[in-house]
């Protein structure tokens, strides 16, 4: 009960993941790297395709010639999901025979979505269409509109009807060894919602952190800051 994209900005360069699932902490399955790619694993999930993933595209190889790889190195690949973009904007999915219905992957410019267990093809399908209609905008708030695109378009559908995302995760990387967003909700009931929370507010504070760790001796303390946002 997934459903997740990867996409690209071909304005910035930067990589990005959305996830949201009725599992909890699905963050700890998504990865982002600057000048690499971004990755979800998802279905039944494996705790190492992530960081396999991220060493083959860091290697130089392309999405596609990634996916080739985990689906040789990993010998229960038939019951994964997963999405993968990289640094070039090359993107594509996976979906295994075992996933449980529906299930599959919809590629879109520069993005691709996966998803399991959902109402749907529409719910892939809308999480594209919310990306490639918000270009221009920073990568991080395609991602989540996509993310609440697919949640308006069904979502997660269980025996006994829809079923909420009880985690989700952004992560974009741009310019830096590690994610310059990496925001999560490990669980909630309402947990597009929180995320969508979290971003917002993230949003306001991100000069704040980028100039704390970059120009330190230039950061005002943090309540002043704060403060000067609530005098805006």
């Amino acid at each position: 009960m997934t459903f997740s994209i990867a996409g690209y900005c071909a304005e910035t360069g930067a990589v990005g993941v959305a996830v949201a699932t009725y599992s909890l902490a699905c963050g700890a399955r998504s990865r982002a790297v600057a000048g690499a790619g971004a990755v979800m694993s998802q279905g039944f999930a494996s705790y190492v395709i992530p960081d396999e993933a991220m060493r083959l595209l860091r290697e130089g190889l392309s999405a596609p010639e990634a996916m080739a790889r985990l689906k040789a190195w990993d010998p229960d690949f038939d019951w994964r999901q997963v999405s993968l973009v990289d640094a070039k904007g090359n993107a594509v999915g996976h979906t295994g025979t075992h996933p449980r219905a529906w299930s599959g992957q919809l590629n879109g410019r520069d993005c691709v979505a996966c998803g399991n267990v959902l109402a749907g093809p529409q719910v892939v399908a809308a999480m594209v269409g919310a990306f490639e209609a918000a270009a221009g905008q920073q990568l991080g708030e395609r991602l989540l509109r996509a993310l609440e695109a697919a949640r308006a378009a069904g979502g997660q559908v269980g025996p006994t009807g829809p079923v909420t995302e009880r985690s989700a995760a952004l992560k974009v990387a741009l310019g830096e060894s590690f994610p310059v967003r990496d925001l999560r909700v490990d669980f909630s009931p309402s947990a597009i919602v929180a995320l969508r929370e979290v971003h917002d507010e993230y949003e306001k504070m991100a000069p704040f952190y980028e100039q704390r760790w970059k120009d330190p001796a230039a950061n005002p303390p943090q309540d002043v800051y704060v403060a000067s946002l609530q005098s805006r």
